[in-house]
């Protein structure tokens, strides 16, 4: 997993497998990011398989960066986490979040 911190720009490679398993790591990850300061942009392109908890963490992250003034940016998701998006209502959230 990449990632790097910086001023204003965060940045994080989402891993392949966002599954139940990954949930828990995912979560502390994402808190340890909210508490840096700039924009979050997660590089969505490998992943595979993805839980609807982790699709929840997302959107709590979110909220958490909206909350705090930032944005929350999906770089190109993959098909899979689009789909899982879109399976549970929330397509324009994932329309909203993703960048190329």
């Amino acid at each position: 997993m990449a990632e790097k911190l910086a001023a204003e720009k965060l940045e994080y490679l989402l891993p392949q497998e966002l599954d139940l398993l990954a949930a828990e790591g995912l979560k502390c990850k994402l808190l340890d990011l909210v508490h840096h300061e700039g924009d979050l942009t997660l590089d969505g392109r490998e992943v595979e398989r993805v839980s609807t908890p982790c699709v929840e963490i997302l959107v709590a992250a979110e909220s958490a960066f909206y909350e705090s003034g930032r944005k929350l940016r999906i770089y190109e998701p993959s098909d899979t986490l689009s789909d899982a998006f879109k399976s549970l209502g929330l397509v324009a959230e994932i329309e909203k979040w993703s960048v190329s």
